[in-house]
C-alpha cells in the first residue's frame, strides 16, 4: 500500500481509531497492530516495480521465526559460554555460532537469491563473452519482495546484537512480531534497532494532543515532498530524459541530473517523514533518517546525513567487525572501502550500481586521506608521489571511459582531465575557513553527488552511457521551450534552494510552531488542500518510492 493514496487514509483512520481504542488491552493492540501491518503488506494497487503476490508475506513471517528462535537459542547459551571451563565456554561458542550462522544464511541467502541472482548470472555471462567464450545463461523472471532489504537487516541486526551479549531477546513472540512488521517503516524504512523500538512496547501507550499534532505535521510534509518536489518533478521531467537521453542537450541532461537530485531526496525523506508521522500518531517514536544531506561540506559527512540509519547500520555491523579504524592505513581504507561498495551495493544489482558504489567507496576513502593528511610545504618525494597520483587517477579515468563508457578520445581525455582538476581544487581547499570556504565545500560536495546520480538513476549501463555521453557533448543548444514549464522551474528552484540554504532545526521549529497554534478545522482545511493538490498533480495514479525497488 502507497502511502500517498486514498487507499492509506481509508486505512489509517480506522486503523488510529481501533489502536488507542485497545490502548487499555495491550496484548489485543499489538495483535491487532501485527494484523494492520501484514494487511498493509499485502495491498496495494499494481506499482512499478510490480506489487509482489500476497504470498510473500510468507517471507516476512519466515524472517520473524527464524530470528525469534536463532535469537533465543543463543542466548540460552550464556551461562555455558560465560563459564570458566575451556570446553564448556567452546562448546557454547560453538552452538551459538551455529545458530547465527543460520540466521546469517537463512536472511542473506534470501534476500541474495531474489535480490542479486540474476545480476551474477548477469555477471558470469558477460565475463564469458568477454573470454570469448559462448554460454547460455539462464535469466529468472523474479520480484524483488518489496522492503526485503530494510527487514532482513532489522532482523539480523536483532539477533547478531543477542550474539554480542548487548540484547536481552524479547521473550513475547508477538512483540517481537511487532518489531519486525510495524507497517509505518516496514518497507522503506528508516531501519529501526531492536533497543529503539521495543522498549516502547514495554510502556503505556499515551495519547496527547502534542503528539498528535507533531505526527500529523510531519504527514503533510511529507505528502507534499514526495508528492510534489518527487513525483510530480518525476512525471514532468526527469522520467522523460532518462527515458530517452539521446533526444536531449547537454544542458537539459544537466538539468535532469539535478531534478533527479532533488526528486530522489524529496520522495525518500518525504516517505521517511510520513512513516515518522504514523508512527507518532500511534504513539511510537521512530528514528530521523535525514539530516539535511546536501549541506554536507564532504563526502564522508554527507553519508553521515543520508539515509543515517542503513549508513550507522552498516557501521556497526560490517566497518566495526572489520577493525574499523585500528589497523595500517592500508587496512582502515580497505575497511572503508568494502564498507562503502557496500552501502552502494545495498541500494541495486547492477553494473551501474558496480560504478556508483566504487565511485562513492573511493571518493570516501580519499575524503579520509585528505583529512588525516599532512599539510604544508612538500619534499621532492612527496612532489614526485603526487605527480605520480595523479596520472594513476588520469589513465584510470580515461580507461574507464573509453573501456567501459565506451567515450570518444576527446570526450575520454577531458573526463579525467577533469577528474584530476577536481581532486587538487578539493585536495588544495583549506579543511575549514571562511563562510565561503564552507560554501565552495558544499556545492562541490553537492555537485559530485548530482553527477554520481547518473548510475543511481539510469535504467542500464547502455542509457548511463548515452547520458554521460550526452553532457560531454557541450553543444551549447541550451533548452527547449516549453520543455520546462514555469511551475516546474518554480518548484525546482524552490526545493533545491531550500534544501541547500536553510537550516534544519530552525525551519522545522519555527514552521511547526504556527503549524501548532493552528485551529483544528484550519488544519483540516490544509489537509484537504494538499489531497486536492496531489490529486491534481499526479492525474496518472500514486506512484511507487523509489527504494521500493531496493
Amino acid at each position: 500500500m502507497l502511502f500517498v493514496s486514498f487507499d492509506f487514509l481509508l486505512f489509517i483512520v480506522p486503523v488510529l481509531l481501533i489502536s488507542w481504542g485497545l490502548s487499555h488491552v495491550p496484548v489485543m493492540r499489538v495483535l491487532f497492530l501485527i494484523a494492520a501491518s501484514y494487511f498493509f503488506y499485502m495491498a496495494g494497487p499494481e506499482t512499478d516495480p510490480l506489487q509482489p503476490p500476497w504470498y510473500f508475506v510468507g517471507l516476512l513471517a519466515l524472517s520473524t521465526v527464524l530470528d525469534y528462535l536463532c535469537s533465543r537459542q543463543i542466548w540460552q547459551q550464556r551461562a555455558a559460554f560465560d563459564s570458566k571451563d575451556p570446553r564448556t565456554k567452546a562448546s557454547a561458542a560453538r552452538v551459538r555460532n551455529f545458530w547465527l550462522g543460520l540466521s546469517l544464511v537463512g536472511n542473506l541467502g534470501l534476500l541474495g537469491y531474489f535480490k542479486y541472482t540474476n545480476f551474477f548470472l548477469g555477471v558470469f555471462s558477460d565475463v564469458a563473452h568477454a573470454l570469448g567464450m559462448s554460454v547460455v545463461v539462464p535469466h529468472l523472471e523474479l520480484l524483488l519482495p518489496i522492503g526485503i532489504s530494510f527487514y532482513t537487516f532489522q532482523t539480523l541486526s536483532y539477533t547478531i546484537d543477542v550474539w554480542r551479549g548487548r540484547l536481552t531477546p524479547e521473550p513475547n513472540f508477538r512483540k517481537f512480531a511487532l518489531f519486525v512488521v510495524f507497517f509505518p517503516q516496514l518497507v522503506a524504512g528508516p531501519i529501526v534497532r531492536a533497543h529503539e523500538f521495543l522498549p516502547q512496547l514495554h510502556r503505556p501507550p499515551r495519547l496527547s494532543a502534542e503528539t498528535m499534532t507533531r505526527g500529523m505535521y510531519r504527514v503533510m510534509i511529507g505528502v507534499a515532498k514526495k508528492a510534489i518536489l518527487g513525483d510530480w518533478i518525476a512525471s514532468q521531467f526527469t522520467d522523460a530524459v532518462f527515458g530517452a537521453p539521446e533526444n536531449y542537450t547537454s544542458l537539459e541532461i544537466l538539468l535532469s541530473l539535478y531534478a533527479f537530485t532533488l526528486q530522489l531526496y524529496a520522495d525518500f525523506s518525504g516517505y521517511t517523514d510520513i512513516a515518522i508521522g504514523v508512527a507518532l500518531m500511534l504513539g511510537f517514536v521512530l528514528p530521523e533518517n535525514f539530516e539535511r544531506p546536501y549541506q554536507a561540506k564532504n563526502l564522508g559527512e554527507f553519508w553521515r546525513r543520508w539515509h543515517m540509519t542503513l549508513s550507522t547500520w552498516l557501521r556497526d555491523y560490517v566497518f566495526f567487525p572489520l577493525g574499523g579504524s585500528k589497523g595500517s592505513p592500508g587496512r582502515v581504507y580497505f575497511n572503508l572501502w568494502l564498507t562503502m561498495f557496500l552501502v552502494g551495493m545495498w541500494h541495486g544489482a547492477s553494473w551501474n550500481f558496480i560504478l556508483y558504489s566504487n565511485i562513492h567507496a573511493l571518493a570516501m576513502v580519499f575524503n579520509r586521506w585528505n583529512r588525516l593528511r599532512r599539510r604544508g610545504t612538500g619534499t621532492a618525494k612527496t612532489r614526485a608521489m603526487w605527480v605520480t597520483g595523479m596520472l594513476l587517477l588520469f589513465g584510470a579515468v580515461y580507461g574507464l571511459s573509453t573501456a567501459v563508457l565506451q567515450l570518444g578520445q576527446p570526450e575520454s581525455l577531458g573526463l579525467a582531465g577533469f577528474a584530476v582538476l577536481m581532486f587538487l581544487i578539493v585536495a588544495r581547499l583549506p579543511e575549514t575557513g571562511t563562510a565561503w570556504n564552507t560554501a565552495l565545500h558544499v556545492l562541490l560536495t553537492f555537485h559530485f553527488t548530482v553527477l554520481s546520480r547518473v548510475f543511481f538513476r539510469a535504467d542500464d549501463l547502455d542509457t548511463s552511457r548515452k547520458m554521460i555521453a550526452g553532457l560531454l557533448r557541450f553543444d551549447a543548444h541550451g533548452i527547449r521551450e516549453g520543455l520546462i514549464t514555469p511551475a516546474v522551474w518554480t518548484v525546482l528552484l524552490f526545493g533545491i534552494g531550500y534544501h541547500l540554504l536553510t537550516p534544519k532545526g530552525l525551519v522545522d521549529r519555527e514552521t511547526y510552531a504556527v503549524f501548532r497554534r493552528l485551529p483544528g478545522p484550519l488544519i483540516g482545511l490544509l489537509l484537504a488542500a494538499l489531497g486536492l493538490a496531489v490529486h491534481l498533480l499526479l492525474s496518472s495514479g500514486p506512484r511507487a518510492n523509489i527504494y521500493f525497488q531496493f
